[in-house]
């Protein structure tokens, strides 16, 4: 065990050109289509990229990639603060953390709907909708990496390494499936309450420490995370429509005395 300490810092730079919000969404057959729509528009994405959008999707693929390069170092930070930490620590996480990726962000989508149908709040409801839509879409679009990457993840054997790829159907460690249905959650919400300051930084904010809640729990790489939140936002932001004039990421690692870190910076 390294005796160096760790520290990861994650910087979400929140949308700053947005789509009028959504508030006119109803559980009938216009949202039916509309999912189809958004659907098609997933699966054929690649197909209507422009120079642009390539070069993000290069930029993005590169930034993940260097993050490999301190995969195992950060693991092995946060292996060293679960055994500090203890059972207080684990548990922590997974009752409370790790959830959000999965039955917490359906929870919150159940009780916007609710709120939404009780106050007639159309906001409300049509939030709902498409962070359910965004969600279910999201869910399923991570499982194609996951099963053609066959990554291993980082408690799958001793002495694991970051790099080993197993092919097809084998490892299920890149992207973070917790990770990138939390923030495909998070980035409709955040799209939709961006005129609340505090929506964006609260949804933001515990998608990102469900995301940590990966890395402290052992499960996955740095590099699954991030992959796994870059994800869930660009699903988030198609299904709520939003459009950016620039989109960039941008890894940057640091170093002071015997700390080193990365910050990462995704201006939408």
């Amino acid at each position: 065990m390294k005796k160096n300490k760790f520290l990861l810092l994650f910087a979400l730079f929140l949308p700053s050109v947005l789509t009028a919000q959504v508030d006119t969404l109803q559980l009938n057959r216009t949202f039916a289509k509309k999912c189809w729509s958004d659907t098609k528009k997933l699966v054929t994405t690649p197909v209507r990229w422009d120079s642009r959008d390539w070069g993000t999707f290069g930029v993005v693929t590169a930034s993940t990639a260097a993050l490999m390069l301190v995969d195992e170092p950060v693991h092995d930070a946060f292996l060293s603060w679960n055994e500090q930490w203890g059972d207080g620590g684990e548990q922590f996480t997974s009752n409370f953390l790790e959830p959000w990726g999965a039955k917490y962000s359906l929870a919150v989508v159940g009780g916007l709907m609710g709120y939404g149908l009780l106050a007639g709040d159309l906001k409300s409801q049509s939030t709902a909708l498409m962070a359910g839509e965004s969600f279910v879409l999201a869910s399923l679009l991570v499982r194609i990496p996951k099963m053609v990457l066959g990554r291993a993840r980082p408690d799958s054997g001793e002495d694991v390494s970051p790099f080993r790829f197993d092919g097809p159907f084998e490892g299920t460690s890149m992207p973070s499936g917790h990770t990138t249905a939390v923030f495909a959650v998070a980035s409709v919400i955040a799209n939709q309450y961006a005129d609340r300051p505090v929506v964006p930084i609260l949804s933001y904010g515990i998608a990102t420490a469900a995301g940590l809640s990966r890395l402290y729990d052992g499960r996955h790489w740095l590099s699954d995370v991030v992959a796994g939140a870059a994800m869930g936002i660009a699903v988030g932001n198609m299904v709520s429509g939003k459009q950016a004039k620039h989109k960039r990421l941008a890894v940057l690692p640091w170093a002071t005395g015997k700390r080193v870190g990365v910050s990462l910076a995704y201006n939408l």
